[in-house]
């Protein structure tokens, strides 16, 4: 489809051509870049560049969320144990629900890491709650 302003200015350069003021060379050379000037050069992004970037931010939040997940409950945790130290009040129920929101974040974490294995944070990730789940399993059991 050619815009109205093109079409009119190809009939300027004919209509130049034909009254001689400009020669067979010239016309063709304006007409190319008249062309070239109109075309909108529109850099296409591929599906692959968007799927590589998403998987990475995916596994930067998955790392993220490991991270939180071990050190949010543990600093929760020892704060309310100082509390209740300081208030020579019994805490040991105070490790269930830090217990659990810890482990909330490490499946959310795991999760991601696996949706975005590719990346190297995510099998950071994985591996790592993996090992820690082993580990926890042969220490408690």
């Amino acid at each position: 489809m050619e815009n109205v302003s093109d079409v009119s200015s190809e009939e300027e350069l004919l209509q130049l051509r034909n009254e001689g003021k400009i020669t067979e060379a010239e016309y063709q050379d304006l007409l190319d870049s008249l062309q070239k000037a109109t075309k909108v050069h529109i850099e296409p992004t591929t599906p692959e560049i968007d799927k590589a970037k998403s998987k990475r931010k995916l596994g930067k939040i998955a790392f993220i969320l490991m991270l939180v997940g071990f050190v949010l409950p543990t600093i929760c945790f020892l704060a309310v144990e100082m509390l209740a130290q300081a208030t020579a009040e019994n805490a040991n129920a105070a490790i269930g629900p830090w217990f659990f929101l810890g482990a909330a974040f490490e499946i959310a974490a795991f999760v991601l890491g696996v949706i975005a294995w590719p990346d190297a944070f995510a099998k950071a990730t994985v591996i790592t709650i993996s090992v820690i789940v082993v580990l926890v399993l042969l220490f408690t059991a």
